[in-house]
């Protein structure tokens, strides 16, 4: 490839995956959101409905080697397509036998003296979806004033009854809480 040509087609790659910001209409905005929470569940289900048809190969092809190494590629390709749902869908895969996870490669993996799927690996899995299995989490918001009020009242605690190690700054706690009541006063 000439450079001109490297060049032409690392440009194509940064333009399809640019991102493009879109500001939608007043009346537009309703719409798009019961639009994404469809697409939600829809991705969600067919990610499921994926992963039971990988195991479901697998299970069929009983004792396949060939079988199992291609449903766990898949699987990995499965789990890295969709990072919002990669943590709960790990904890299900993390359920079949004989699939292993791999901390230093960040992948599951099997070992070729068991690469059978049991049925009851392929029920369990089919019938309980990985949302299921990893509820999603609730919002967690980063409240600044209520971090700072809760290392003040643990500072609090911690000069009241310390423990071997402690270092607590009582002039560091003055000001903080003097900046705690500057921000309840706006």
């Amino acid at each position: 490839m000439t450079k001109a040509t490297n060049a032409q087609a690392k440009e194509a790659k940064a333009k399809a995956n640019a991102f493009k910001a879109v500001v939608y209409t007043d009346k537009d905005i309703d719409r798009h959101i019961g639009g994404i929470e469809k697409d939600a569940k829809s991705l969600r289900d067919k990610i499921h409905n994926l992963a039971v048809s990988i195991l479901k190969i697998w299970h069929d092809a009983k004792d396949s080697e060939a079988a199992a190494l291609l449903a766990v590629e898949r699987i990995n390709r499965l789990q890295n397509a969709s990072p919002y749902h990669t943590k709960a869908f790990s904890k299900w895969v993390g359920m079949i036998e004989p699939l292993l996870w791999s901390d230093e490669n960040k992948s599951w993996y099997l070992h070729l003296s068991n690469v059978r799927l049991m049925g009851k690996q392929f029920i369990a899995a089919r019938d309980k979806p990985f949302w299921i299995v990893s509820p999603p989490s609730s919002a967690k918001p980063f409240l600044m004033w209520d971090e700072i009020n809760r290392i003040i009242d643990r500072a609090q605690k911690h000069s009241e009854k310390p423990v071997a190690g402690d270092v607590i700054d009582p002039a560091i706690i003055r000001q903080l809480r003097s900046i705690a009541e500057l921000a309840k006063a706006k």
